[in-house]
């Protein structure tokens, strides 16, 4: 194992733990939503992670369009893949957030229905480029739709802003809106979210750039 990977991985684990320690026994109680703040620290860190994913997926297919090189786009295919992963926790974990202080899991605030269209959005390109076996095709599709789809993007971060929500703004241009000990377990849940995503995305990339190898010499060997 090379050594940056090492470092990487010794980094992640550190701040991983603090992460656990943080969330779990040095942030207090929120005075309103009690021990359900808990829930946010393991919500909103995914959230941003993933629209970085797709940011990724996105400068991958603007530098695919221009570059051609098939390995910006395994790239950006990997990121697709972390990008569906944690906008799914991000549901996921937004469900129980809406539970605890809503009283439903789901109510169709706009911040809800734009983040499932982001995940359908980019599930459906998942399912493109899984589904297509011209290489070139795939590539070349894959990365215009990877623009096409990043509004989607955009529309659910600015939703809450956009539109009358219950969801509450906690990131604004000022900082974060809320008590010195929530803001720094939010700021080392975000950092550990994307040091694994960087973590998850190299290794996916690896297989993914394999997996590559292994069917270019298998058409080669027909």
């Amino acid at each position: 194992m090379r050594p940056h990977r090492i470092v990487l991985y010794l980094i992640t684990a550190i701040i991983g733990v603090l992460y656990i320690y943080m969330t779990w026994i040095y942030a207090p109680p929120e005075a309103t939503l009690g021990e359900s703040i808990r829930i946010f620290f393991q919500h909103v860190a995914p959230a941003l992670t993933a629209y970085t994913a797709f940011g990724v997926t996105l400068i991958c297919g603007i530098l695919y369009l221009w570059r051609q090189d098939i390995r910006i786009d395994v790239l950006g295919g990997a990121s697709i893949k972390l990008g569906l992963l944690f906008t799914t926790i991000t549901l996921l974990t937004g469900m129980q957030w809406a539970d605890a202080t809503w009283g439903v899991p789901w109510n169709w605030d706009p911040r809800e229905t734009t983040t499932l269209i982001l995940w359908i959005a980019y599930a459906c390109l998942w399912v493109y480029r899984a589904s297509v076996n011209d290489r070139e095709v795939k590539a070349q599709f894959g990365s215009i739709f990877s623009i096409v789809a990043f509004p989607a993007v955009v529309l659910s971060y600015l939703s809450i802003h956009i539109w009358n929500t219950l969801h509450p703004i906690v990131i604004t241009p000022t900082g974060l809106q809320m008590g010195i000990e929530h803001g720094l377990t939010m700021m080392v849940s975000m950092i550990t979210i994307l040091l694994l995503y960087v973590i998850l995305l190299e290794l996916t990339y690896r297989v993914d750039s394999s997996e590559e190898m292994l069917l270019e010499y298998r058409m080669t060997r027909s």
